[in-house]
């Protein structure tokens, strides 16, 4: 993702924010380090981040497997295609299962299908997914189509992740360190984003109460989209 598309994504969120929870007075003003300031009698600089289950850098992360999913099927429908492919099929991922070897998947999927399709069977029996642990659900249309397309459509079941207190911390450090290059503020604030609708993010609130120290940000706040909630962690 591009720094702009971030930037875009950091000032949605931050406009959500800012509908709920009092700002000092100021002009907000966008740009990067930190993400916003509010200039006025106190010049306050707030930094936006969003709150991952699992760090981005992790194959297994949600944030990575959705691009994964995406790119095997894009490339065995292509596979597909090449080799005189007629029907339209739906595909649910297994979120426990992480793509690991996304090649081999490939392949796999494409031989599946080849065995399966000319029994126009709508839903495809578990016993043929066996073998690919990383699918939970196929579906096959029984028409036939000159531009057949495959899709994701991805089933949620949400089993309740818990917010990690350490992967907070975690990120409470990274962000310090970073805070260095900050632009000069009186006071700095980090938001920490869970989008409710994105299942890379989505996670329940430990039901302790959770409290975060820290010398350079003087408010550590959550904000959930939806419904929209404010945790202040700090000051």
């Amino acid at each position: 993702m591009t720094q702009n598309s971030n930037q875009k994504i950091e000032r949605h969120y931050f406009e959500l924010f800012r509908r709920i929870y009092p700002l000092p007075d100021g002009q907000v003003k966008y740009g990067d380090k930190p993400d916003v300031i509010i200039d006025g009698p106190k010049r306050v600089g707030i930094e936006v981040t969003s709150l991952f289950l699992k760090k981005g850098e992790l194959t297994e992360s949600e944030q990575n497997q959705r691009k994964i999913r995406a790119n095997v099927l894009k490339k065995a429908h292509q596979r597909y295609m090449d080799e005189g492919g007629k029907y339209e099929i739906s595909f649910s991922f297994n979120k426990e299962q992480p793509i690991q070897k996304g090649q081999k998947l490939i392949a796999k999927i494409v031989e599946m299908i080849r065995k399966i399709e000319a029994s126009r069977t709508g839903g495809v029996s578990k016993w043929f997914l066996e073998d690919i642990p990383e699918l939970d659900y196929v579906y096959i249309n029984p028409n036939l189509y000159s531009d057949p397309q495959w899709r994701n459509v991805q089933g949620h079941t949400y089993k309740g992740d818990t917010m990690s207190v350490t992967n907070l911390e975690q990120i409470l450090r990274d962000k310090e360190k970073k805070a260095k290059k900050y632009k000069k503020c009186d006071a700095f604030w980090l938001l920490l984003v869970i989008d409710s609708f994105d299942r890379a993010q989505e996670q329940e609130i430990p039901s302790e109460q959770v409290k975060l120290s820290s010398d350079v940000y003087e408010k550590i706040i959550i904000f959930i989209t939806a419904p929209e909630q404010v945790l202040v962690l700090k000051g």
